[in-house]
C-alpha cells in the first residue's frame, strides 16, 4: 500500500484551533475520493507531556493500493482546499521526496488574468 503525508502550512498567521479545523475539512474532502484511506498523523508524546498519542495538527496520512491512480484527484482537492481556507500551501511527502502545492497569491492571479487578457486581445 502506498502512503503519503500531507502537511498543511498556514503561514504562521493562524492558531492551532484553526489549523485543526481545516485539517478536519481536508480529511473529509480526501475521504470522498474512492480507494483512499485518510487518517490523522499521530506520534508518541514527547518527554514532559502526557503519555499516549499526540496529534500532529495539520498532517494527514493518505493511503491507497494505487496512489498513482488518484493523484490528480488529490491535487484537485488540495487546490480547492487552499483557495477555500486561504492556507499557504500543502506539502505532500513520500519517504524523502516531497512536493509543495502553493496557493497563488492575489498578485499572481492578477498577473495571470492580465496575460490571459493580452492573449485574447491578439485574436
Amino acid at each position: 500500500m502506498d502512503d503519503v503525508v500531507l502537511v498543511i502550512n498556514s503561514g504562521g498567521r493562524r492558531d492551532a484551533e484553526w489549523l485543526d479545523e481545516v485539517t478536519g475539512e481536508l480529511h473529509t474532502d480526501l475521504s470522498e475520493i474512492g480507494g483512499l484511506q485518510v487518517s490523522r498523523v499521530t506520534t508518541a508524546a514527547a518527554d514532559g507531556q502526557k503519555s499516549g498519542a499526540v496529534e500532529q495538527i495539520g498532517q494527514l496520512l493518505v493511503s491507497s493500493g494505487a496512489i498513482g491512480a488518484v493523484v490528480w484527484s488529490i491535487r484537485d482537492v488540495s487546490l480547492k482546499f487552499l483557495e477555500r481556507t486561504k492556507a499557504d500551501s500543502i506539502t505532500i511527502k513520500k519517504g524523502d521526496r516531497e512536493v509543495t502545492i502553493v496557493r497563488p497569491g492575489l498578485a499572481q492571479v492578477d498577473n495571470a488574468i492580465e496575460k490571459f487578457g493580452d492573449l485574447l486581445a491578439d485574436e
